[in-house]
C-alpha cells in the first residue's frame, strides 16, 4: 500500500534488543494481553464460551500480540516449504 510504512518484524526487533529494554518493550503488551484474558474468562464463567473456545480464543491473543508467526511458524510457513528444494 502506498504510504503504508512496515514497522521491522518482531523476531528483529527482539534480536537486537538490549536486555534492559526488554521489559520496557513488552510491559503494554502485556498489559493489554491481561485485560483480554480476563474477558475471555469471564465470558467462560458466563457460559458466553465454551472452555475450549476460551482456551483457543487465550492461545490466539497471545500468538498475536507476541509474533508466534513470526517466532515459530516462520520455520514452517507456506513459503518456506515452497523455497525449499525438491526432494527426490
Amino acid at each position: 500500500m502506498a504510504g503504508t510504512t512496515m514497522s521491522p518484524s518482531l523476531v528483529h526487533q527482539y534480536a537486537s534488543m538490549a536486555p534492559s529494554e526488554f521489559g520496557n518493550s513488552i510491559e503494554p503488551k502485556w498489559q493489554v494481553g491481561s485485560q483480554l484474558v480476563n474477558q475471555v474468562r469471564s465470558a467462560v464463567e458466563k457460559k458466553q464460551l465454551t472452555p475450549l473456545d476460551g482456551a483457543r480464543l487465550i492461545s490466539a491473543i497471545a500468538a498475536t500480540l507476541f509474533g508466534y508467526d513470526e517466532f515459530i511458524l516462520r520455520e514452517i510457513s507456506p513459503e518456506t516449504l515452497a523455497a525449499a528444494p525438491a526432494r527426490k
